[in-house]
């Protein structure tokens, strides 16, 4: 690798060098090479040519699922494709030459659910995300908010009331599952195909299909996010059914009279702020470049309090001495 790698936002975030690098793309081309962190839709192309992609067999399976489109996973000699611990499957990529470059996607550095967080590992170059890059997000222990989360069903089903708890289908729902595999849930619409899409890479599940004609009430739905307002579920808590979130964004006021629910968790599957400096630490990088999220505030942080070299990423801007 050249001494002053291009890092930029373009296709993605691109590395460029004598080879194209290109993380989360935008577009999947027939040129350079093309990774792909995971299969959330905001990390997903919008246009695809070819079918190369490096990414893990779970991320493979659900971006081919979401893009419609038969991808075919490759491997090459300079990447080192490492868990990144946010949903299964999601991988962090580390690019090996005279500079070491560590592109982490979405991060959780929490082991959580049989999942293991991510591990820091030595980088000249860290490319951070910071979606929760700001001082105030700071999640509570996760043992804590998952027995409150636990407690708070048990108590509602045993009182007579249907819980519906709302997930992302890639990712959260799966997190859920593995939460409450002991209380027979339900899971319904793109929570319930996205995770029968992941079991064909392996992973298993225990689960019903949830159908309102049958359901056993009271009972525990696991449903996608978008369906809070769905004319079925309104008729549920018309009936008593209680609805709630999962997310750090629990950690924000606002956030449950926005989502409409009846109690939210702040329960994440990224690095809180906290996370996200110990990790820039641990990876004792040269510079960190932040991106994603709040990524200003996060480079900002970094350098004050780690007295780390850190900029954010910003369009147009060509090479690391541009910072």
């Amino acid at each position: 690798m050249v001494e002053d790698p291009t890092i930029r936002l373009g296709n993605g975030i691109e590395l460029l060098d004598e080879t194209k690098y290109y993380f989360d793309p935008t577009d999947i081309g027939y040129g350079g090479i093309h990774c792909l962190s995971h299969a959330h839709f905001d990390h997903l192309p919008g246009k695809v040519l070819g079918d190369e992609v490096v990414c893990s067999p779970i991320t493979l399976r659900c971006a081919s699922d979401r893009l419609k489109k038969g991808l075919r996973a490759i491997e090459h000699p300079s990447i080192q494709v490492l868990d990144s611990g946010h949903i299964l499957g999601s991988s962090m990529f580390l690019v090996e030459g005279e500079k070491r470059v560590l592109y982490t996607g979405d991060l959780c550095t929490r082991d959580r659910l049989g999942m293991k967080g991510a591990t820091p590992v030595k980088a000249d170059v860290l490319i951070l995300e910071s979606t929760y890059g700001l001082p105030r997000y700071v999640f509570p222990p996760r043992e804590e908010s998952e027995k409150e989360l636990r407690d708070w069903v048990e108590d509602k089903i045993s009182s007579g009331h249907s819980v519906a708890v709302l997930a992302y289908p890639l990712g959260k729902s799966q997190e859920m599952l593995m939460l409450f595999r002991d209380m027979s849930p339900y899971l319904y619409g793109s929570s319930l195909q996205t995770t029968q899409v992941i079991e064909e890479a392996g992973p298993e599940f225990s689960y019903c299909p949830f159908d309102i004609r049958t359901a056993e009430e009271p009972f525990l739905l696991i449903c996608p996010t978008g369906v809070r307002r769905a004319g079925f579920i309104e008729n549920l808590r018309k009936d008593g059914m209680m609805v709630i979130g999962t997310s750090g964004w629990a950690l924000d006021p606002s956030f449950k009279f926005r989502m409409g629910v009846d109690e939210v968790f702040p329960l994440s599957d990224h690095a809180d702020f906290n996370d996200l400096l110990w990790f820039a630490e641990k990876c004792d990088p040269s510079i960190v470049i932040t991106h994603h999220g709040f990524e200003r505030e996060l480079a900002s942080q970094i350098k004050s309090r780690l007295g780390l070299e850190s900029c954010a990423l910003i369009r147009d801007q060509r090479s690391l001495l541009e910072f």
